[in-house]
C-alpha cells in the first residue's frame, strides 16, 4: 500500500491559511490590500477583541458580481493576473488568490458586495472552509468582509495567539502602514465601539505623516526627495534628536507596498553617518517607486518581502536620497526659551549692542566673503568666552562651538587624505623624537601608511622610538612636541586595527587637533573657521553627532523683547 497520498481539500486549505494568516493582524491586511486593489476611496476596519472575535473590513471599491463572489473564495483565484508574463510586473497589492480562502479555512467568514449597476448585491457565507450560504443582499456599491471566532477549528493556533492589546497594537500597525502607503485612501480603525483612528483621503505622504505623526513630531522631520535612474525616492528623515533606542516608526514602501527590507534600512543608516548617536535609531519614512518589472514581490505569502533585480541600484538611490536632505541649515537646532526670560534686559541689551553693528549681507546664511574685511567693511563676528563664536545670518544669528567646528572640518579633510588625496604636510624645524610602548609600536607598525596618508612623516628609530619629522599642515600650535602624535596612537592602540580604522583614525585625530574651547581667535581665523565648515558636507555635526552651531531665529528674539 503506497504511503504517499493527495492531502484532502480541508487539510490543504488550513496549511495554506498557516502560511497566510499568522494572526489577526495578517486578516487586516490581506482584506484592505483587496480593498485598494478593487480601488475603494474610503476602508473602514472595525475588530472586538484585538480581532479575535470579530474583524470587519469595509469599502466602497467597485464589488463584485455573484459569480465573482463565490470564485473570490476558492483557492488561487484571482483578478490581478491572467499569465504567466503578468507575474513579472506585478502592480497590485494581491495576486496569489491565497488570502480570503486561507482566511475562510480558519473563520467564519462573511462576504457581501454589489457592483454599480447590480440591483441587490451577494452574500456569501463561509464556515471553517465549507460553503453555508449563498443570498441575495440589499447593500451600497462595494465590499464588507466579516471574520469571526478566528482560529475556531484550530485551537493550537488560536491558543499563540497574545493578549488583546498585542494583536491590537499589530492591527493598529498594519492599518498605519497602508494609510501611509495610499494618502488618497480614507481610513478609519475602531476597536469595537472606541474610535482609534480617523484619516481623511490626503494628496500627499507629508499630508498623511501629519495625520499619523503630528505636527510637533513632523516639526522635526526634513523632506525626501529624490528621482535618479528610473527610481523616485519621497518622504522624511528625522533630525538626530528624534532618534531613540528603540520604539522609533520607520517605514519603508516599494509601490505602494509597506515591506520589511534590512538593506534598504542599512542604507537610511548609512546615509546619516556619523549624524546618528551611538546605538540610536532614526525616524523615517520612504516611499519608492520602481519599474514593477524591477521588484519581484512573488517572494513569500504574506508579500512582506521583496527582490530587486539591481538591488545595489536601489540602496545607492536610498543612500543619496537621505544625505541629500540631511545637508540642510535645518540640522542645526533651535536655541529654546522660557515664555517669559527673568534676564530679558539684559539679553536685550546686550544683543542689540551686538547686533547693530553687524550689517546684512547678501549670502544665503549672510556670512561674509574672504577678502571683504580688508576692503573696509567690518566682519560681523565675535568670540564669547574664546568658546563660542556668534555670526549674522540672513533670519537671525548662529552661535558655533569652535572646537566642534574644526572637528567637522579636520575629519573631512583627513577621510580624504585616508582615502587617496594628498595630504598637505608641514616639516618640522626640529624632528620629534617620541618613546612608544610595545602595544603602541605594533599598532603604529600596522596602520603607518594610514598615518602617513593623513599627513605624518613617520621614522622607525628603534624597537620602542620613532621620529616624527612632517605633521598634517595646520596642526599648528596643538602640535606640542608629539604630544598630539602620542595621544592619537594610544588611544587608537587599544582598539587596534580592523573595519573602520579610517573612520576612527580621523574621528581621533580630528578631535586632538582641532582648536580648543579656550583658545582665543583674531576675526581672521573665525571667518576662515566658518568659511571652511560651511563647506564641509555635513556642517552642523562634528563628527561624534554633537550639533556644532545653533540657530537663534529672528522671530524667537522679537517674542522675548516684546514685539511679537
Amino acid at each position: 500500500m503506497s504511503k504517499i497520498r493527495i492531502l484532502p481539500e480541508h487539510i490543504v486549505n488550513k496549511i495554506a491559511a498557516g502560511e497566510v494568516v499568522e494572526r489577526p493582524a495578517s486578516v487586516v491586511k490581506e482584506l484592505v490590500e483587496n480593498s485598494i486593489d478593487a480601488g475603494a476611496s474610503s476602508v473602514e476596519v472595525v475588530v472586538r477583541k484585538g480581532g479575535r472575535e470579530l474583524i470587519r473590513v469595509s469599502d466602497d471599491g467597485e464589488g463584485m458580481s455573484r459569480e465573482d463572489a463565490l470564485l473570490a473564495l476558492s483557492r488561487h483565484a484571482t483578478s490581478k493576473i491572467s499569465s504567466e508574463e503578468d507575474l513579472e510586473a506585478i502592480s497590485t497589492l494581491g495576486f496569489r488568490g491565497e488570502a480570503l480562502p486561507s482566511i475562510a479555512a480558519v473563520s467564519r467568514l462573511t462576504l457581501s458586495t454589489k457592483r454599480e449597476g447590480d440591483l441587490a448585491g451577494t452574500q456569501v457565507v463561509v464556515e471553517g472552509g465549507m460553503l453555508k450560504d449563498v443570498r441575495e443582499v440589499g447593500r451600497d456599491l462595494g465590499t464588507t468582509v466579516e471574520v469571526r471566532d478566528i482560529f475556531f477549528n484550530t485551537p493550537a493556533r488560536r491558543k499563540f495567539l497574545r493578549s488583546t492589546e498585542t494583536e491590537l497594537r499589530h492591527i493598529t500597525q498594519v492599518v498605519t502602514e497602508l494609510a501611509l502607503a495610499h494618502p488618497g485612501v480614507a481610513f478609519s480603525l475602531s476597536h469595537g465601539a472606541r474610535k482609534l483612528m480617523v484619516l481623511p483621503r490626503r494628496g500627499g505622504l507629508s499630508e498623511r505623516m501629519e495625520d499619523i505623526f503630528g505636527k510637533e513630531r513632523m516639526a522635526k522631520v526634513l523632506p525626501v526627495s529624490l528621482k535618479e535612474r528610473g527610481i523616485e525616492v519621497e518622504g522624511a528623515v528625522g533630525l538626530p534628536e528624534l532618534a531613540r533606542r528603540s520604539g522609533v516608526p520607520q517605514h519603508i514602501l516599494v509601490n505602494g507596498r509597506p515591506i520589511s527590507h534590512r538593506n534598504l534600512s542599512h542604507a537610511v543608516y548609512l546615509g546619516y553617518g556619523e549624524l546618528l548617536p551611538k546605538e540610536a535609531s532614526p525616524f523615517f519614512v520612504l516611499s519608492l517607486r520602481i519599474d514593477p518589472r524591477a521588484v519581484d514581490v512573488n517572494v513569500h505569502p504574506t508579500k512582506r518581502e521583496v527582490r530587486f533585480s539591481d538591488e545595489r541600484k536601489v540602496f545607492d538611490a536610498v543612500v543619496r536620497a537621505v544625505r541629500a536632505a540631511l545637508q540642510t541649515e535645518a540640522l542645526a537646532p533651535h536655541l529654546e526659551y522660557p515664555e517669559v526670560h527673568p534676564r530679558a534686559r539684559e539679553i536685550k541689551e546686550a544683543l542689540e549692542k551686538y547686533i547693530s553693528k553687524a550689517q546684512q549681507l547678501p549670502l544665503s546664511l549672510e556670512l561674509p566673503r574672504h577678502g571683504e574685511a580688508e576692503e573696509g567693511r567690518p566682519v560681523p563676528l565675535w568670540q564669547a568666552h574664546n568658546k563660542y563664536i556668534f555670526a549674522q545670518v540672513k533670519n537671525g544669528i548662529i552661535i558655533v562651538d569652535q572646537h566642534a567646528a574644526h572637528e567637522r572640518v579636520l575629519y573631512e579633510e583627513a577621510l580624504r587624505n585616508l582615502s587617496g588625496e594628498r595630504p598637505r604636510s608641514q616639516h618640522l624645524l626640529f624632528p620629534a623624537v617620541l618613546t612608544l610602548s610595545p602595544v603602541e609600536m605594533r599598532f603604529l607598525e600596522e596602520s603607518a601608511p594610514l598615518l602617513e596618508a593623513l599627513g605624518f612623516v613617520i621614522r622607525v628609530l628603534g624597537k620602542d622610538v620613532v621620529a616624527v619629522d612632517a605633521v598634517p599642515a595646520g596642526v599648528g600650535p596643538r602640535w606640542k612636541d608629539g604630544e598630539l602624535f602620542s595621544e592619537i596612537v594610544g588611544e587608537l592602540a587599544e582598539g587596534g586595527t580592523g573595519a573602520g580604522l579610517k573612520e576612527k583614525l580621523a574621528a581621533v585625530y580630528s578631535c586632538r587637533a582641532a582648536i580648543k574651547a579656550g583658545e582665543p581667535l583674531s576675526p581672521k581665523q573665525m571667518q576662515q573657521l566658518i568659511d571652511q565648515l560651511f563647506a564641509t558636507e555635513q556642517p552642523f555635526v562634528c563628527p561624534h553627532g554633537r550639533p556644532t552651531l545653533i540657530r537663534v531665529p529672528l522671530e524667537d528674539l522679537d517674542r522675548q523683547f516684546g514685539r511679537r
